[in-house]
């Protein structure tokens, strides 16, 4: 435990660790007063690789052009098997111009560190994982961006726009500048999360994945990798995926979903009518009485009522409205997703 949940523990002495999620018992609900909830994101972690080739080694292994990466422009981001499965997803940002950094879900930076670090050795880079000296907080409101205004002299202002100072890295995910994530050592969160904290309702990490379930951002957890191809999870759409980039590992597989294949699952946004359930990611779901698959889950967060999820599902499923767990009547609602998914000619 690093110096920042150690702050945590004992500023909030209720507060505990459920399925990976930061959670107090008596947390504040977002109030709209307010304008500013924080969420320490203890369901990620991150990959540090340094060097003078970071970023060329990066650019022949993951699904983003890390041309386009600095230390002022982050992206989504994955690595995938040769299959075009992918084995992690990221954002992905620079802390200098020979210092890439991969956020990324905590349970894969092992994995996504080994198997990567079989190819690095032929860079002027290494890679490590950085998880437990580096704190993901995520700020989020109507008054987010102002609130950190008064903390840092320059801000990013358009999504995936990143900013680097020596108090670490605020990258904004959305439009309209109401979601961030700071990235720092854990130092320098602890002093981050004391100026905001006061003014600010505070939020489980799995409030996070909800803001994460309504933009249609799904992940890659150790339960699910090697399961999806980017396009499943539209990375196509949300900016994970660049096709004039060149070559990278599962390339082919990817580009030749993208030009000449049909996809015949791709991630919904659901709601369950039940609540306390704890599926985790990768379980299957059903269509019906029929007895094969037609989905699997990429995430879940249980609500006083609902149950708020993202799955990648086949389209003739959502078309019949009946999908459920295995061994459940409670049947998915399926809802808009906040993006337009193209039409294939």
């Amino acid at each position: 435990m690093n110096a920042f949940w150690q702050h945590l523990s004992e500023t909030y002495p209720d507060s505990y660790f459920s399925t990976g999620y930061w959670q107090a018992r008596n947390q504040d609900r977002p109030s709209a007063e307010r304008g500013l909830q924080l969420s320490p994101l203890s369901q990620y972690g991150f990959l540090a690789i340094e060097g003078p080739d970071c970023s060329k080694f990066l650019q022949g292994q993951t699904t983003c052009d890390w041309r386009a990466i600095s230390t002022e422009q982050a992206s989504l981001g994955s690595y995938c098997n040769i299959k075009g499965r992918m084995v992690i997803s990221f954002i992905a940002g620079m802390a200098s111009p020979e210092t890439a950094l991969l956020r990324l879900q905590a349970d894969t930076a092992d994995s996504g560190r080994d198997t990567l670090g079989k190819y690095i050795v032929f860079s002027k880079a290494k890679i490590r994982n950085a998880s437990d000296e580096r704190v993901a907080i995520g700020i989020s409101g109507k008054s987010a961006r102002q609130d950190l205004q008064a903390i840092f002299t320059e801000l990013p202002s358009k999504a995936m726009a990143q900013t680097s100072s020596d108090k670490g890295i605020i990258v904004q995910l959305d439009e309209a500048g109401e979601r961030f994530e700071y990235w720092g050592l854990s130092e320098h969160a602890i002093s981050i999360w004391q100026e905001l904290s006061p003014t600010a309702d505070i939020c489980g990490a799995d409030y996070w994945e909800t803001l994460n379930i309504a933009a249609g951002i799904g992940e890659v957890c150790a339960s699910s990798q090697d399961m999806f191809i980017p396009q499943m999870l539209n990375y196509q759409v949300i900016g994970g995926v660049s096709f004039s980039k060149g070559c990278y590992t599962g390339q082919e597989v990817v580009a030749r979903m993208q030009y000449r294949g049909k996809l015949k699952r791709r991630l919904y946004k659901a709601t369950l009518p039940a609540s306390g359930l704890n599926y985790p990611p990768g379980t299957e779901l059903f269509g019906g009485e029929a007895a094969q698959s037609i989905g699997n889950l990429v995430s879940m967060v249980s609500g006083d009522q609902n149950s708020e999820l993202l799955a990648v599902l086949t389209e003739d499923a959502v078309a019949s409205g009946e999908i459920h767990f295995a061994n459940s009547s409670a049947l998915l609602t399926v809802a808009e997703l906040p993006y337009a998914i193209p039409s294939k000619e």
